[in-house]
């Protein structure tokens, strides 16, 4: 198999300060903060080290059809199967994430945790930004990132001695700028993903009835925090989409949380078992 080489460039790490009792992760964005119990702390610093301790998850890939080629991680789980069709899901990071290392952080390596690959076996992509300025409110990065997307799965699928890609369970979901990509991704691409979950994604989505038309097919479940200030771009959202017709879309809005809500969003009751049923309606 032929991958695309991988693509220079400088590991930086991150470090989980620990405080003794409780650990507050202060906000600015939205003006509240949230207070972890160290029960929850010492769940969270388990978390990461389990992540921090599986293999091929930080190399860094490039696509080679365009000049300033979208890099990407992506990884496969060693038990998958060749030749097997497996879900994938598409991780859209936020901005803070350009300055770490994306794939291994929480919660984007929350998706190659053996516990959830037991349950739900799957191929992770976590296309990058290449700079600050680049983002998928951009339908020149949005083109780039899908190329990326379909050059990475005729690859997989064309290649019997790895596991293969179900291009009926591709599953979008993202963070901050990712929510945000996430909205513009299938509202630019409505027929390529069987679902899509916006986290802290502010006013990208649908504004109204009439915008929600083109997306209310698909299965969307919304998160957002309570204080956020984005949060009332989710509520539109959601109203427009019901309005619309959608059948199924959920929203889940935490109370007392801010923006960041990245580090428990995924372990909401239902949600891994919800998105890896659905299928691409065609």
């Amino acid at each position: 198999m032929n991958i695309m080489k991988p693509y220079d460039r400088n590991k930086i790490h991150f470090a989980l300060i620990l405080c003794c009792a409780v650990v507050q992760l202060a906000i600015a964005q939205s003006g509240v903060s949230r207070i972890i119990p160290i029960e929850e702390t010492k769940k969270l610093k388990a978390i990461r080290n389990e992540i921090g301790s599986i293999k091929n998850l930080d190399t860094l890939y490039k696509d080679r059809k365009h000049k300033n080629g979208l890099p990407y991680h992506f990884y496969i789980p060693k038990h998958l199967k060749a030749g097997v069709k497996y879900p994938m899901v598409i991780f859209l990071h936020g901005y803070t994430d350009l300055t770490i290392d994306t794939h291994k952080g929480f919660p984007k390596g929350v998706w190659s945790l053996p516990k959830i690959q037991k349950e739900h076996p799957h191929i992770l992509f976590v296309p990058r930004n290449r700079k600050k300025q680049d983002n998928w409110s951009s339908d020149e990065y949005r083109t780039m990132t899908i190329d990326a997307l379909d050059d990475l799965v005729a690859e997989l699928n064309g290649d019997s001695k790895t596991p293969n890609v179900d291009v009926d369970q591709l599953y979008l979901t993202g963070f901050s700028r990712g929510g945000q990509g996430t909205w513009n991704f299938i509202r630019t691409f409505p027929n390529k993903f069987a679902a899509a979950a916006p986290l802290s994604g502010f006013s990208h989505g649908p504004q109204n009835a009439e915008e929600a038309k083109s997306i209310k097919h698909i299965p969307i479940w919304i998160f957002n925090g309570d204080g956020d200030r984005g949060v009332k771009g989710s509520r539109i959202s959601f109203k427009a989409l019901k309005e619309a017709g959608a059948t199924n879309i959920r929203y889940h809005e935490y109370k007392a949380q801010g923006h960041v809500i990245d580090d428990f969003a995924y372990f909401t009751d239902g949600f891994m078992d919800w998105m890896f049923t659905q299928k691409r309606k065609k």
